[in-house]
């Protein structure tokens, strides 16, 4: 269940259709279509997953009925259609996570493998056969491609977790095959959105192993990289990215549209946590009407843009804050805090370090930087994956504890238990 709980939130996660009005994910049915059969051979179910769905489904009604206060109410029907789905997914989740075994965890580089080919030979028949894929035809324009995917951004946070399951793999050959990945994936999107988690990812990576040599490596690589595409195609392959950077950080006429986007999910999150008191508008309420008034979505009005990605915020960090507020924010500091505990462990145990607990760490990171860059809905990859990553993670923790204990009431306490780092006289 572990490989299509990948397999699914990345290959099948960009196929939609529209059913009542809303857009339903492909990886959201097919995902409860397997857990059904699956908890049917189990019979069972983990009292961890329990509680937790208990504690996910209060606080999303809780966060329902805080909306009926809220300065709108046009996204309620769609919060009541999507909360127990949402609460599905998560119980499916933990329970995934929960009984996964180390070998299944490993497995996981190969079906991380089988995703990416299946995304480039995408990106290839989008090469040779362009009629095929008319949506994407501004991006191609530019030498950009998507493949399965609505546009480049989304390809590069949607796979970047395959690549980043391969670039902690033991095997070396797997190291490489994410290496490629990376390098081809960098080429043929050429995105802005997987430059910034390239570089995330140096960072995360240098800290954790504390290689500042191999890090001051790598950074002369990268820029040496960039100044190697400036002299190939410099209007092509930097300007583009380097606009939207700068975007950022202004918010006039002149700036891009992806720049803008980034920018309205900042300002709209800000609006929607003030004019709620901290409350937040509620579960999947982000795009209600009346939407935030802030300047960035003026200057996307004239271009006829006014209510792109007012849904989601273009990030998932601005969507949790906007719809439960201050407990969002709370969310994600208990998140961070606890990855960082997790990397702690991993770092103590090295350098026999459990793998699987480093491909959880790595898909945790994946979550908690596409958080604050860029990503879909929480029926997306990013947060889905985290689930089960988490709870694996939580489950190795538990696992962990429990075989200390048992190993001091065998042996009796340790000559450091009262004594810190020194033997007792």
């Amino acid at each position: 269940m572990l490989q299509f709980w990948l397999f699914s939130n990345v290959v099948l996660c960009p196929f939609k259709a529209v059913v009542g009005g809303l857009s339903v994910w492909l990886n959201v049915p097919l995902l409860l279509l397997a857990a059904i059969i699956w908890l049917a051979v189990k019979r069972s179910l983990r009292i961890r997953s329990a509680k937790i769905m208990l504690l996910l489904l209060s606080l999303l009604m809780l966060s329902i009925l805080i909306s009926r206060a809220g300065p709108c109410d046009d996204g309620v029907a769609k919060a009541a259609v999507t909360m127990p789905v949402m609460v599905a997914l998560v119980l499916v989740g933990c329970e995934v996570g929960f009984r996964a075994a180390n070998t299944e965890w490993l497995k996981l580089q190969q079906t991380a493998l089988a995703c990416l080919f299946l995304a480039y030979a995408a990106f290839f028949v989008e090469m040779a056969m362009p009629a095929w894929f008319p949506d994407k035809e501004p991006y191609r324009r530019v030498g950009r491609y998507s493949g399965l995917f609505q546009e480049p951004s989304e390809a590069a946070f949607t796979l970047f977790p395959c690549i980043a399951v391969l670039l902690v793999a033991e095997n070396k050959k797997m190291r490489w095959a994410g290496r490629i990945a990376l390098v081809g994936l960098l080429a043929l999107s050429r995105s802005s959105t997987l430059i910034a988690l390239f570089a995330a990812w140096i960072l995360y990576r240098v800290v954790v192993g504390r290689r500042i040599g191999t890090g001051a490596l790598v950074a002369v690589a990268s820029v040496a990289l960039v100044a190697l595409a400036a002299v190939i195609n410099y209007d092509s392959w930097v300007q583009p990215t380097a606009s939207r950077v700068a975007g950022i950080f202004q918010a006039d006429k002149t700036t891009g549209l992806s720049s803008l986007v980034y920018l309205q999910g900042w300002q709209d999150m800000w609006a929607n946590l003030t004019r709620t008191h901290g409350l937040g508008l509620g579960f999947n309420m982000m795009g209600c009407h009346p939407l935030p008034d802030v300047s960035s979505r003026e200057l996307l009005s004239v271009g006829g843009f006014g209510e792109l990605n007012a849904d989601d915020g273009s990030f998932p960090f601005s969507k949790t804050v906007s719809e439960f507020g201050i407990v969002g924010i709370a969310f994600y500091c208990g998140v961070v805090w606890w990855w960082l505990q997790l990397e702690k462990r991993i770092r103590r145990e090295k350098p026999v370090a459990d793998p699987a607990a480093i491909i959880q760490a790595a898909l945790i990171f994946c979550f908690v930087t596409s958080s604050f860059i860029r990503g879909g809905s929480y029926f997306s990859g990013a947060l889905l994956l985290w689930v089960v990553a988490a709870s694996g993670a939580a489950k190795s923790g538990l696992l962990l504890t429990s075989k200390r204990r048992a190993r001091r009431r065998r042996l009796g306490p340790s000559p450091t238990d009262s004594c810190g780092n020194i033997e007792c006289a």
